[in-house]
């Protein structure tokens, strides 16, 4: 019986743990398939204005950060839900890519887009050092790009927290239960977005470095549509 028993646990064991691999494989899968496909709609209406546009040399503002986000959150969550066959499942994919598309990206982006117009149309800017040392040189670099980088850190900080609680409350009527979404650090890194987008409004002169956050941007969203299709039911 302990003979069985020991032989048997192990093989159960690694099915699930095969099971679960192919679950977020499918998920990943499905993530880079919705960003590619976003990037690809995105590219061709960007194309329709202007037909020398490379997707090399393709920026993103935005409203199409929104949609390649939400691309990979469809798509994190088809390939989850076509590849996990327990149904219990399906509920908490649903309640996870509705809270990572709205309080994770649309309350954090939306709060950044109001956030800089405001800055735009106030023109707020720092004093400066009326000095040309290289140590005013260096303060007058910093306060001038100050405002934006508090606005973008704020709206991210306030904008995930916001969105979360309201997706929370909405979440727990819909799907009839109480359960808490904490914002986690990896929540976080799905914000790598925002900060390629900050990076090409302050460094648009900077063309290499703008081509490589423009590059890195699409990627930061793996994380969103792969935690969406992952997701599982924690009752035993």
């Amino acid at each position: 019986m302990n003979i069985v028993d020991a032989v048997s646990k192990p093989k159960s064991n690694i099915n699930e743990k095969n099971y679960k691999r192919k679950i977020a494989a499918a998920s990943i899968a499905g993530s880079a398939i919705g960003i590619a496909g976003s990037v690809a709609g995105i590219y061709a209406m960007a194309k329709k204005g202007n037909p020398a546009l490379t997707l090399k040399k393709l920026s993103y503002d935005e409203k199409d950060v929104l949609l390649i986000g939400a691309g990979s959150v469809l798509g994190g969550l088809a390939g989850g839900l076509i590849a996990d066959r327990n149904k219990e499942n399906v509920k908490p994919k649903l309640r996870e890519a509705s809270q990572q598309f709205f309080g994770n990206m649309l309350c954090p982006i939306g709060f950044l887009a109001v956030g800089n117009k405001i800055l735009e149309k106030t023109n707020f800017k720092l004093p400066k050092i009326n000095s040309n040392s290289k140590p005013a040189q260096v303060i007058n670099g910093v306060t001038s790009v100050l405002p934006k980088v508090v606005v973008t850190v704020a709206s991210l900080v306030g904008g995930m927290e916001l969105g979360n609680k309201v997706m929370n409350k909405v979440n727990n009527k819909i799907f009839k239960e109480e359960v808490k979404h904490d914002v986690n650090v990896e929540d976080y890194f799905v914000h790598a977005d925002d900060l390629c987008l900050t990076a090409n409004m302050l460094l648009k002169d900077a063309k290499l470095i703008s081509r490589l956050t423009s590059k890195v941007l699409p990627a930061t969203f793996i994380v969103a549509g792969s935690k969406t299709g992952m997701q599982e039911s924690q009752e035993v």
